[in-house]
């Protein structure tokens, strides 16, 4: 009894009790839609609603005292202090929820649980396995929770936090990882149908049902994927916008598995093909999520990633959690394989099927080959030197697979279901082969000479036009309706381009500025101006002017400051967009300007305007300082400097003066001729060497930057914003058309029961 005493003592129990809550109110869930499920009877399925509605109003309790511990910065919680801080502002403080482990799988099952009562509602006859399957996803965070518990409270109170990571200081901070967690939410939802289905053995149906929530998950981790390369561009000074990181990676592959499960599902839903692939896609799109929560919150990949948590002991959880469902799931597949019922695939080669059955293939290679570089560290693990591999196996294996990709999508708005001639694509694609031609001339007389960059060009060129095409003869015959596959089709064409464009010729410039004297960085001067000093949230800056012959001039504000608390250096990019390219000034040192030497006995250095010779220690300066100093007296030494400035040498020698008593030291400045004073302000006596500091002396500041250009960057973000445009266009379009079906069923069933 003692034992559980000391462990509510150490719990903010409003919080605590909130999500225990969860956790009784989920687990009468599930025993309500099972009991729904052995004995259809009504009362156990409402029953099981009522305890999820309860469910998710605990969580939501859970999620709302976190955030008040957070906005009334009380240190008294463990998770509060590890994360926030006084001097935060606020809506930095609020950011700090999804900061560590403990909050981000808390906004992960807040999203979760909201997004429930939204499958409960479209889930169909099928709820009882819907939900059932759905509610044990979210009962493992649940339980997670419960076993590291975000209310646990410290035993004193300090008074300050340690704040929040200096790289998470950024507004995309406020929006990225929330949007994040709900695509990571809704990759659960197709899994469920599917499972659902598989279990109880209803195969039509389902992929209907699931489409637009797995569309609407696509559209949502896109998003999220944008927003982190944009945060990463703006801000962390590196000039890229996707380093293949492995937390980057581990959205990225759920990305790529649930664009085959959508293209998969829209096949099964226009020619009933696809339902075993189906079901493996949206297996993979959720067992992805998991596998890559694993790798960056387990600890395994903490040597490799600047982003991945340390273990904080959930690594036994997050195994369970992902070999739990991961056996669920090949359970299910391999019991109901020979069942599900399928169609031949008897398309001709160039036709719709079989493109997008390529494409298909295409994209899962691609997240194999992904997921495989990601875990590398995790397969040499067992050898006696853990490894991963860098960008450039990325890099080079994906080339290829882009190229691929360009050339099915360039054709696919060309095909029809039951097959085309040669002749026939060939005459359709006059124009936009013409256009892709001259872009890819023009890419040639620009600056690219490498042939498969050429290839590449020619083909994404090619996708672009010829889905834009499309996309405008849809919208001519019945509107928006239909276009938003082929608009999204679009977009990935501009974004190949402008991947190409701008990460396989920017030019980069390493430069140091000397304060008001201009330097050429290829056709533009750049003079640094000022050093602007911190004021409010506002970091410390440096104003940079840029000028082009013939043009405006204009301003850059790059940043490199001192984070108070972990006294790290950050540095933050200034970024000018133009229309065709982006300047990007990216500050990597900063001389301020205080004048420092350290010189032995006979060396000579500069300051400002002066020569400076250090000739020697003098021990007589106030008396015999050796005598001095056996006595346990004051002892002062003098530094015998000859110092010429304007022609003329002087011999000059400042204090170093010290109280062995008290251990206080006083260097007394030394007034220099013409202006300014000089300090000893250290002594070395293992290398007989002196420091000076000089005050007053005319010394400029100095900055040093990378100056870097990329070409074309705004066709990626332009590209991911029209892909988003697509998507939502389709997911719309599909959501109208399961609510007719809907609508007509009904009408039957009246219709028959009358």
């Amino acid at each position: 009894m003692s034992h559980v005493s000391s462990y509510l003592s150490h719990l903010f129990l409003p919080g605590a009790l909130a999500l225990w809550c969860a956790a009784i109110f989920a687990l009468a869930t599930m025993w309500g839609y099972a009991e729904a499920l052995a004995t259809g009877q009504d009362g156990a399925k409402v029953f099981a609603r009522r305890s999820y509605g309860f469910f998710a109003f605990s969580i939501v309790l859970t999620a709302a005292m976190m955030s008040l511990l957070l906005m009334m910065r009380d240190f008294r919680v463990e998770y509060v202090y590890q994360y926030s801080g006084m001097d935060l502002p606020t809506y930095y403080q609020f950011s700090a929820f999804w900061a560590g482990q403990k909050g981000s799988f808390l906004i992960w099952l807040f999203w979760g649980a909201l997004l429930g009562l939204l499958v409960r509602r479209t889930a169909g006859p099928n709820e009882p396995a819907i939900m059932g399957v759905y509610t044990l996803t979210l009962m493992g965070l649940v339980f997670i929770l419960v076993r590291e518990n975000p209310f646990v409270m410290l035993g004193k109170t300090p008074v300050d936090g340690v704040g929040l990571n200096p790289l998470l200081q950024d507004n995309w901070m406020v929006i990225h990882p929330p949007i994040m967690f709900i695509g990571y939410a809704a990759s659960a939802i197709p899994f469920s149908f599917a499972m659902a289905s598989l279990w109880r053995r209803k195969y039509d149906g389902w992929a209907e049902r699931a489409f637009p929530w797995a569309l609407g998950g696509f559209l949502v981790l896109g998003t999220a994927i944008t927003m982190g390369g944009y945060w990463a561009y703006k801000t962390l000074g590196w000039g890229g916008y996707w380093g293949w990181d492995p937390v980057e990676n581990a959205s990225f592959i759920p990305f790529l598995f649930g664009t085959t499960m959508i293209h998969g599902l829209h096949m099964e839903r226009a020619r009933g093909r696809y339902r075993r692939a189906n079901y493996v896609f949206a297996f993979l799109t959720y067992i992805s999520v998991l596998y890559g929560t694993f790798l960056t919150r387990s600890g395994v990949l903490a040597d490799f990633s600047v982003h991945s948590f340390v273990d904080l002991g959930i690594s036994g959880w997050l195994t369970l959690l992902l070999g739990g469902f991961t056996l669920l799931g090949l359970f299910l597949l391999i019991l109901r394989w020979k069942e599900i019922p399928t169609e031949p695939n008897e398309d001709p080669f160039l036709s719709r099927g079989t493109f997008m059955v390529l494409a298909t293939i295409t994209i899962l290679v691609a997240a194999v080959v992904i997921t495989a570089g990601t875990s590398a560290p995790l397969l040499t693990k067992v050898m006696s030197n853990p490894s991963q591999v860098g960008p450039s196996f990325y890099n080079r294996v994906s080339l290829p697979i882009a190229i691929l990709i360009a050339l099915l999508l360039s054709l696919v708005p060309y095909l029809s279901w039951r097959g085309n001639k040669f002749s026939e694509i060939a005459r359709k694609m006059i124009y936009p082969g013409l256009f892709a031609v001259a872009v890819t001339i023009a890419a040639a007389v620009w600056k690219v000479h490498d042939v498969f960059h050429l290839v590449f060009i020619l083909l994404a060129t090619l996708a672009l036009a010829t889905n834009l095409q499309k996309t405008v003869g849809k919208y001519r015959v019945s509107g928006l309706r239909g276009a938003g596959g082929y608009l999204a089709h679009v977009g990935v064409g501009v974004i190949l381009l402008g991947i190409i464009a701008s990460s396989g010729y920017d030019e980069s410039t390493k430069v140091t500025l000397t304060q008001g004297v201009p330097r050429k960085v290829g056709d533009l001067s750049f003079t640094f101006q000022r050093f602007i000093p911190r004021h409010g949230f506002e970091k410390e800056r440096m104003e940079v002017l840029v000028s082009r012959p013939g043009q405006k001039p204009f301003l850059v504000y790059p940043k490199l400051f001192m984070n108070l608390r972990t006294k790290q250096t950050m540095a933050n990019p200034d970024v000018r967009t133009t229309l065709f390219q982006d300047l990007y000034v990216s500050p990597i040192d900063f001389d301020p300007g205080q004048p420092r030497l350290q010189l032995a006995k006979g060396a000579s250095g500069r300051i400002g305007d002066m020569d400076v010779k250090f000739t020697g220690f003098d021990l007589q300066a106030q008396g015999n300082a050796m005598v001095a100093m056996a006595a346990g007296k004051p002892v002062t030494i003098g530094a015998k400097l000859a110092v010429t400035r304007g022609g003329k040498t002087v011999d000059l020698e400042p204090l170093y003066q010290l109280d062995p008593a008290s251990g206080q030291v006083k260097t007394p400045p030394l007034l220099l001729p013409g202006g300014g004073a000089l300090v000893v302000s250290g002594i070395n006596a293992s290398n007989g060497a002196v420091q000076l500091d000089a005050t007053g002396v005319a010394s400029p500041m100095k900055l040093s930057v990378d100056v870097t250009r990329k070409p074309l960057i705004q066709l990626v973000w332009f590209g991911l914003y029209i892909i988003i445009l697509g998507g939502g266009l389709s997911m719309v379009q599909r959501l109208r058309e399961v609510r007719v079906r809907e609508r007509v069923a009904e009408a039957k069933a009246g219709r028959k029961a009358a």
